[in-house]
């Protein structure tokens, strides 16, 4: 940018200590900063929240560690979300996400192992989706299974997953009031997808009676990340019980 002076072209320079500033973090989400090859090297599930922030307005970045095997299977199911999903491949073989790849999804979209044969050794996918948490309230997911014979609906699971900070957030839909480390609402959601998707009268379809393959959730690792975070607030809380009685 310039002005004239006099004649001749002066230039002027912006000020860089303003535009370049970053304000003091303040609050109770402070400035994080990971590899996402390190957390995922330790991940215990899916869609694993990589930071530890998640409500209102935050942009949640989950990672998802997919590879292949000769016993692993992933199957099939549908996810719907009301806030935007961006997915970030961070590395990938034999795979049909290529490496360094971005895809914003589809609200509704279908969901699997995105391996070109799951049952190959070396072929993984290591990828992030993040999500934007609504500010507003009416934040909503499903999961959706469908028989792998007629396409027809087995179950849909649909959760009102409103993140804390909005006007119809609950603190006990997904854990307990108490939590100092509250649940991610997409791994509740899930583990309560598979429960139900699993149970005999939805794995038998009511189309065409056709019985579906039952859901293995350990290659998802739903279940574990939910008890895994049950357990960690019921250990935080016999401490501080104990702390108590000890220092009276």
């Amino acid at each position: 940018m310039s002005i004239v002076e006099d004649g001749a072209a002066v230039a002027v320079l912006p000020d860089i200590a303003r535009t370049r500033h970053v304000p003091a973090p303040r609050g109770p989400r402070e400035p994080l900063k990971v590899s996402v090859y390190e957390r995922m090297s330790k991940s215990n599930a899916q869609l694993m929240p990589i930071f530890p922030y998640d409500g209102a307005g935050v942009m949640v970045p989950c990672g998802a560690m997919l590879y292949g095997g000769e016993d692993r299977f992933h199957g099939h199911f549908f996810h719907w979300n009301t806030v935007s999903e961006l997915l970030v491949a961070w590395g990938s073989n034999e795979a049909m996400i290529p490496t360094g790849s971005l895809m914003a999804t589809q609200p509704f979209h279908g969901v699997n192992s995105f391996l070109r044969d799951e049952k190959k050794d070396g072929a993984f996918a290591l990828v992030t989706i993040t999500q934007r948490q609504s500010a507003e309230a009416g934040q909503r997911e499903a999961l959706t299974a469908k028989c792998e014979k007629c396409r027809q609906d087995l179950v849909k699971f649909e959760y009102a997953s409103a993140p804390e900070g909005t006007p119809d957030y609950d603190p006990n839909a997904f854990g307990d009031e108490t939590d100092v480390f509250p649940q991610f609402s997409t791994q509740w959601g899930s583990q309560e997808f598979v429960k139900a998707r699993n149970s005999d009268e939805v794995r038998t379809c009511k189309n065409c009676g056709h019985e579906n393959y039952w859901f293995d959730q350990n290659v998802w690792g739903w279940d574990r990340l939910y008890n895994q975070t049950k357990v960690s607030n019921a250990a935080y809380h016999a401490l501080a019980t104990s702390a108590k009685e000890v220092l009276g």
